[in-house]
């Protein structure tokens, strides 16, 4: 008898695990080609910052509204009083030597104050703004850039998301899915 009721039990115990594991191995396919180590702020499922560095007094927040296509999460960052180049998260790749085309795009949206994207070259004696990208819409939009760049060995590039300035508003902008693939 006991037989008998525990192995309907213990079968339909083994599905329910076997069922949770299922929803945490979400996999986004990912880009090969991307040069970014975290591109949708997730690894196995969970959020996750690996690869990017708070930058300033950023306040930033994870959020299941994803985009099209997107994984698990997304992360929002908050605007600030002060310059989007001091304040957000950022990531920074090595770039190739030699002149390449590069091709960053980036899932975005605003609420409030609108955010922005910035891609810096960083040398070993100077800083260069190569590219700003005003978010500019307040559903997911992807934002996309192709940029030939002449780098050094030594040369790298840094790409802020950041939540916009404003003294009057407080706003946020969301991210997801960011890119950056070297063309040739």
């Amino acid at each position: 008898m006991i037989k008998r009721l525990l192995l309907p039990f213990f079968t339909l115990l083994l599905f329910t695990l076997l069922l949770y594991r299922c929803s945490d191995s979400i996999i986004v396919p990912g880009n090969e080609n991307n040069l970014i180590t975290n591109p949708s702020f997730e690894e196995n499922g969970n959020a996750s910052l690996n690869g990017w560095i708070i930058a300033g007094d950023t306040i930033n927040q994870f959020t299941t509204d994803i985009p099209p296509n997107g994984g698990n999460w997304a992360i929002t960052i908050n605007s600030v009083w002060i310059s989007p180049l001091t304040n957000g998260i950022y990531t920074t790749v090595k770039l190739s030597t030699g002149i390449h085309i590069y091709r960053f795009s980036v899932w975005a949206k605003y609420q409030e104050v609108t955010g922005s994207t910035n891609m810096l070259i960083i040398k070993p004696d100077t800083t260069i703004v190569l590219r700003s990208i005003q978010i500019t819409d307040t559903l997911w939009k992807e934002y996309s850039v192709i940029d030939t760049i002449a780098a050094d060995v030594s040369d790298s590039l840094r790409i802020i998301l950041s939540g916009g300035g404003s003294q009057i508003l407080f706003g946020k902008s969301y991210f997801d899915l960011c890119t950056l693939e070297l063309l040739e």
